[in-house]
């Protein structure tokens, strides 16, 4: 079962006052998934997450919203892993990076955490960074830590919105056709 299994981990943080910022672009695609596939997300103490699922070609994907803040996001993570025995290669983490472009996806793996919190929580527990991430440019304004936090401004919506949907279809193309189709696709500037 191991090789047919995905998890896609939506970093973010809980609560409505979180929403449409920056630092939850992670948990709106998970969001966007469950649209698309008429899923629902249930809370699992044991993995401090709320977690749902669906199908690709007999591939099981878990999605992933940890319930414990970014920055301890990889107690989530590791908890998910070991209990259903997915291997780290089959991990998709999705979140926000401050240091490309609004609205610029970046599929990478094997990758430092480029002083994302969250992301470092996850390399930290899991001992390891060999796993897939989607960063999602956000763009950079004023004090990084107020900035990631803050809602986005209502004419970035669109670019945002665009963003999250071209995510979530990354996400599907990594666990149909592959890592490598995936970054040729989504690895380029949209114009």
């Amino acid at each position: 079962m191991t090789n047919n299994c995905y998890a896609v981990v939506g970093l973010g943080n809980i609560g409505e006052e979180y929403s449409l910022t920056p630092h939850n672009a992670g948990f709106m695609v998970c969001d966007s998934l469950s649209s698309r596939f008429g899923f629902s997300f249930i809370f699992k103490s044991i993995f401090k997450a709320y977690l749902g699922n669906f199908f690709i070609n007999n591939k099981k994907v878990f999605v992933v919203k940890p319930a414990t803040y970014v920055n301890l996001s990889g107690q989530s993570v590791v908890s998910l892993l070991n209990f259903y025995k997915i291997n780290i290669n089959s991990l998709i983490v999705v979140h926000d990076d401050i240091d490309l472009e609004l609205g610029t996806l970046k599929i990478k793996k094997n990758s430092s955490s480029g002083g994302h919190r969250g992301v470092q929580s996850v390399i930290d527990l899991l001992g390891s960074n060999s796993f897939v991430r989607i960063k999602i440019g956000v763009g950079r304004k004023g004090n990084p830590r107020n900035f990631v936090l803050s809602k986005f401004e209502h004419n970035e919506l669109d670019v945002v919105n665009n963003a999250v949907s071209r995510a979530e279809k990354a996400v599907c193309d990594i666990v149909e056709n592959g890592l490598s189709y995936a970054m040729n696709l989504y690895n380029r500037k949209v114009v």
